[in-house]
Formats: structure tokens, C-alpha cells, sequence
């Protein structure tokens, strides 16, 4: 397993759009979710003191990403990125920046479950209802 990135203490510049992106996601609007923190990884990316999160990021990227592919009825892509961000939430399990990592890792391979079994095909039998929300507290250190 992974070992967890030290975790960098993000001031209200990324502790707010994470917000909205959970927000959004929480929605259903997978691409402004990704659009949201696209932003954010891009700049914690360019910063040695918050580098270690950009992972984190792309995950919750790749999760939007892949349930907006699932409700366009793009099996490949959404297999393609949820899988990917199984492996970039990983290390940041069970919790960063109050956010229950655990549990959305744990929905989100369900979700890949159903997806990938249902296949290409029938897609759209997929039951949206089992989208995962997205549970954020307070950030403390976790």
C-alpha cells in the first residue's frame, strides 16, 4: 500500500472551491465539479508545499469525470477513469481535508462493479441512484 502524503494545511483559496466542487458533484454536475477543482490542482501542482495533494485532486477529478462519462452513456471512459481514481485516492484514504475518502473509494468501486458487469451494451441500465455523494466536514487535520 501507498504510504499518505503529508498532508499541507490549504488556506481558503482551495478550501472553498473544494466545497463547491463537492457541491456540484453532490448535484450531479460532474463537469463543473471537474471544471471547479481543475483549477486547484493545477496550482497546488505548481507549489512544493501543497504538491503532495494534486493527486487528491485528480482523483475527485477523475471520479466527476467518470459519472459524467456513465451519464453520457461512455462506458470506456467511465471504466477508464474511475479506475484511475481508485489509484490516485488511495493514499489518501480515510481522510483528507474532511473529506471521507474511504467511503467515496468504497462507492465508487460498487459503482465500477455494476458498470463494468453491465458492459458497454447496457450502460444505461445503470442505476443512478447509486452515484455516491461526496461527504465533506470541516478540514482539520485528519
Amino acid at each position: 500500500m501507498a504510504q499518505r502524503p503529508a498532508e499541507a494545511t490549504p488556506g481558503p483559496d482551495i478550501l472553498n472551491p473544494l466545497a463547491k466542487a463537492v457541491q456540484e458533484f453532490n448535484s450531479w454536475r460532474f463537469y463543473d465539479c471537474h471544471e471547479t477543482l481543475e483549477d486547484v490542482w493545477r496550482e497546488v501542482g505548481g507549489k512544493s508545499s501543497e504538491a503532495e495533494l494534486a493527486d487528491f485532486y485528480q482523483g475527485i477529478i477523475k471520479v466527476a469525470a467518470g459519472f459524467h462519462h456513465v451519464l453520457r452513456d461512455n462506458h470506456k471512459g467511465a471504466v477508464l477513469l474511475l479506475s484511475d481514481s481508485l489509484r490516485l485516492l488511495g493514499p489518501y484514504r480515510p481522510r483528507t481535508l474532511g473529506l471521507d475518502v474511504e467511503s467515496l473509494m468504497d462507492s465508487v468501486r460498487e459503482c465500477l462493479d455494476r458498470i463494468k458487469a453491465l458492459g458497454p451494451q447496457h450502460l444505461r441500465e445503470f442505476d443512478r441512484q447509486t452515484i455516491p455523494t461526496i461527504r465533506l466536514e470541516d478540514a482539520v487535520s485528519d
